[in-house]
């Protein structure tokens, strides 16, 4: 008994099935990121929530190591976000006169 096989081979060099391989995983990383990926909004005013500032001084501003707290001192009080500065996330944890 004799068995007939055809066999298809691609040939296909190793460079091209790493780019593929990669250009799909970039596509599908984007594809499912796409749906956490949030804009921040503009901030219209802060003058009646967060006046630190005075005309004749400036602020100062810190930040943790890895960029999660931020802290914003001012003549007129101090400032604290714990969320990477974004909007919304800002307390003002100290007023002074």
């Amino acid at each position: 008994m004799s068995v007939n096989r055809r066999e298809i081979v691609l040939r296909i060099p190793r460079s091209v099935g790493v780019g593929t391989i990669a250009v799909a995983i970039v596509t599908l990383s984007f594809w499912f990121g796409m749906s956490s990926a949030v804009a921040q909004k503009s901030q219209e005013s802060f003058d009646s929530k967060f006046n630190i500032t005075e005309d004749t001084a400036g602020v100062g501003i810190a930040a943790s190591a890895d960029g999660k707290y931020v802290y914003v001192v001012g003549p007129r009080g101090i400032l604290v976000s714990e969320d990477h500065g974004r909007t919304g996330s800002w307390v003002q944890t100290v007023r002074l006169k």
